[in-house]
């Protein structure tokens, strides 16, 4: 018999450096076998797609790797990361980019022994002048109709059928079609990742240069037109009763808890998930409306950014206008491109579950939700019956998923990382302990930790209290609006966490590393947007 192997443990080379920080946030769970099969080749080709449409690389530069020490990403214990010296090598060749700024926003320093590479080809300049203004002109055009199309096919295709309508294709054909079009909305989602990045980056170098650092981030709070906005205000609406449930699934159905892994349930599924949602608000009479707090952001951004166009000298006054008006539209692309891709990840999830049926009803697999522990090609085999030994790869991938969910894994690591469990953690005592991230904004508060571990959880946050997590998704923004402040162990300032709660005029601080591993449900802290702190007080 062959020993079954689970493609989603993962190698590296010994010297080969590793970050979960940002990549974490898109498939925060633990990856199924089937979640790497959608989202391994098509995040690395994405990646380099985008790149060379903008005329940084070459179209033979556009290769995924079956080694993934020579891809942008991999995959370590079940955790998809970023592949720091790939990405250095990549950001080396764009014009103008400085690998040392993107290592320091991914790790928060610069290692001593980083790789250096040659930088931007001479050649590819004039290259990169004539296809990326093309590129970048024509993009939100491209995000605009791609998500109202993906919107469109995932109501009709998905949340119908669902609902009992009859499906086009068959349940292998759609879940291989669902995942073309993921490949499709990552791939226009990246352009907008790398503006985004671009406009923070000279906005805080302008913020810094003026002598008040905090500018930057205030500045960028507060755009307005966020999706995750409009999701917070809906779940407002229906706990007043405005909206009923039907609706807001037909609205935000492929939404749900970790909802860029494959393998979970959206709300399409559980929308008792949804009434919990708008129970836990209609306790909150307290609250208000989401749509206020953006607009009071976004009055606050305004004013920011004039004293920063103020402070700023003459001479760069103009660019930083333009840019700070282009962050007006980057931003709620970014959320509307990133629902344009987890829409299809819903489609991929719908079609494995009915061919899973069918698969348990041919007595090829024993539960519907086995085919998550399978790779596409496998249930390609699957279905045509030429899958050997299926049940007992199932159970050896299902063992090691239990495995590495109990492992604690560095943020940062090189090579294999060195891991430990839940029960090696050590809980700090004494005085004051403070902890700081790598972005944070919105001012200073002082409240009760809530400490959640598991979005699937049904969380009530009481007035005061201070939502302390290890990431966020959309899926989350209701549960910002409960809070007074949030502290996020993983991520940066393009992070989701960071970008919602600017538009919703929360404080925040994130890449604590170790909050929830040091923060305690019920402590006091204070949280500090302003010096990126976190003080536990106890």
């Amino acid at each position: 018999m062959t020993v079954p192997y689970d493609p989603v443990r993962g190698t590296s080379e010994p010297n080969r450096c590793w970050t979960f920080t940002n990549i974490s946030e898109a498939t925060p769970d633990i990856l199924s076998p089937l979640c790497w099969s959608v989202w391994g080749h098509v995040a690395q080709e994405t990646l380099l797609a985008s790149l060379a449409a903008l005329g940084v690389l070459g179209s033979r530069d556009v290769q995924v790797w079956e080694d993934q020490n020579r891809n942008g990403t991999g995959v370590i214990y079940g955790r998809q990361a970023f592949n720091v010296d790939v990405m250095r090598e990549l950001m080396s060749r764009i014009p103008g980019m400085d690998p040392d700024d993107f290592e320091r926003d991914l790790l928060g320093t610069v290692r001593a022994n980083a790789p250096t590479y040659p930088g931007a080809s001479p050649l590819r300049i004039p290259i990169v002048a004539a296809k990326a203004p093309y590129t970048l002109f024509h993009s939100p055009g491209q995000i605009a109709a791609n998500y109202t199309d993906t919107k469109s096919w995932w109501r009709a295709e998905v949340l119908e059928v669902f609902r009992g309508a009859a499906p086009k294709r068959s349940p292998i054909d759609d879940l291989v079609y669902a995942r073309d079009r993921f490949a499709r909305s990552f791939y226009l989602h990246s352009f907008t990742r790398f503006v985004l990045t671009a406009i923070q980056g000279a906005v805080t170098e302008a913020a810094d240069k003026a002598g008040e650092p905090m500018l930057g981030t205030a500045a960028l709070s507060g755009q307005g037109g966020v999706t995750e906005t409009e999701l917070a205000d809906d779940t407002w609406r229906l706990a007043r009763e405005q909206l009923d449930v039907d609706t807001f699934v037909t609205q935000y159905g492929y939404r749900g808890p970790n909802e860029g892994n494959v393998y979970t349930r959206s709300w399409r599924e559980q929308p008792d998930r949804v009434r919990a949602m708008a129970k836990a608000q209609a306790g909150r009479p307290d609250l208000v409306r989401p749509t206020i707090r953006s607009q009071r952001a976004i009055a606050a951004s305004h004013e920011a950014a004039a004293r920063l166009l103020r402070l700023t000298r003459p001479k760069d006054r103009i660019a930083l206008k333009f840019l700070l008006a282009r962050a007006r539209n980057v931003v709620p692309r970014l959320e509307i491109g990133k629902a344009a891709y987890v829409m299809p990840l819903d489609g991929v999830r719908a079609a494995a579950r009915r061919l899973g049926v069918e698969l348990v009803a041919a007595g090829r697999i024993d539960d519907v939700d086995d085919t998550f522990f399978l790779t596409i090609p496998e249930l390609r085999q699957a279905v045509s019956g030429n899958l050997q030994q299926a049940r007992e790869v199932v159970e050896f991938r299902r063992n090691a998923r239990a495995e590495y969910r109990t492992m604690q894994l560095p943020v940062h690591f090189t090579g294999m990382p060195a891991t430990t469990t839940s029960d090696d953690t050590v809980q700090p005592t004494g005085g004051p302990i403070e902890l700081t991230g790598v972005a944070s904004g919105g001012g200073s508060i002082e409240g009760r930790a809530r400490v959640v571990l598991d979005p699937n959880e049904d969380v009530e946050l009481a007035e005061g209290d201070i939502l302390v997590c290890k990431f966020t998704d959309p899926s989350w923004a209701p549960l910002f609006t409960l809070a007074e402040a949030l502290v996020i162990d993983l991520g940066g300032a393009a992070s989701h966490g960071a970008v919602v709660a600017r538009e919703m005029g929360i404080p925040y601080v994130i890449g604590t590393q170790v909050g929830t591993a040091t923060i305690r449900d019920g402590d006091r802290l204070q949280v500090d947007g302003t010096t990126n702190t976190v003080r536990i007080l106890r």
